[in-house]
């Protein structure tokens, strides 16, 4: 049997170093490989097996550790947390064993911003590069959904917190604390978004499949009541006056209080409603 870094295997202690012990298999076909002290979690005596999770050492030697990983070639995949983050290359993650696990940028883009922030985690798979030594592959899709479960049609409405693992054109998949699928709209976003970003959203819609849409944006009454503060500081700034009523123009609108002109009309209605505003002449103005 061919032993790689990522296999979790039955080793024979061999003999005992003073920096750690060499181990082999029962038909003695490989070559010795390190189980360096500071990776014996356990008492050992040469002559006992033992099971190892092999990896490379950091002069790229086949080595081996009793250290649990989170992660082997057997295993599916599983959320890994960054540990660091080498701008130019990629980020580093932690599988439960010293030597750290490398996602590249040729998975993660270009584009840093998207990129995971320490402490965030991101669903992995191991894999190998083009010279065969260990790394992440971050996944996607189906390898996901495949772990999922479907969303009741009860939580329409409902907050839900989940994390960003990959991206569309128009939006984001998070995988929520529920293990539901969830699609986040870009039009619906209140913040910037990136690999294992954590957030909280709403859900609006529920599919036949129990997969979600969901939005960071306030309801629609919400927004009002927020265009509305909006206005009323615009307002307040200007010493209780401005020149824009809900007959002007929408590009002025617009570019004066980045919303619609329908949203500035029924932020104003509410405003009129509630006593704290009046017009005149073309001019909008605070009520003492």
């Amino acid at each position: 049997m061919e032993l790689k870094p990522g296999m979790i295997v039955q080793l024979t202690v061999e003999r005992k170093a003073d920096f750690g012990y060499f181990l082999t298999d029962n038909n003695k076909e490989i070559e010795d490989i390190l189980l360096h002290n500071r990776q014996v979690t356990e008492a050992i005596e040469v002559g006992q097996s033992i099971e190892v999770f092999l990896f490379h050492d950091h002069h790229g030697r086949l080595s081996a550790t009793m250290e649990e990983p989170i992660i082997s070639l057997d295993s599916n995949f599983d959320w890994l947390e960054v540990v660091s983050v080498n701008e130019k290359d990629g980020v580093f993650l932690y599988n439960g064993i010293s030597r750290d696990l490398f996602l590249s940028m040729d998975d993660l883009g270009s584009d840093r911003s998207l990129w995971p922030k320490v402490g965030e985690k991101v669903p992995v798979s191991l894999t190998f590069d083009k010279k065969g030594r260990l790394m992440g592959r971050l996944l996607r899709g189906t390898p996901v959904e495949e772990t999922a479960s479907e969303a009741p049609k009860t939580i329409l409405n409902s907050e839900i917190t989940g994390t960003v693992y990959s991206f569309s054109e128009k939006g984001a998949f998070v995988f929520t604390e529920q293990s539901y699928i969830a699609f986040l709209h870009f039009n619906e976003t209140s913040e910037e978004l990136h690999l294992g970003k954590v957030l909280t959203a709403r859900v609006t819609f529920v599919r036949d499949d129990g997969k979600i849409n969901i939005s960071m944006q306030p309801k629609a009454h919400e927004r009002r009541h927020d265009d509305a503060d909006t206005i009323f500081d615009f307002l307040l700034k200007r010493d209780g006056g401005m020149p824009y009523t809900d007959k002007s123009d929408p590009i002025i609108i617009k570019q004066k209080f980045n919303m619609s002109k329908g949203s500035f009309k029924r932020a104003l209605g509410k405003l009129l409603k509630e006593g704290k505003i009046y017009q005149k002449d073309g001019w909008t103005f605070k009520k003492e």
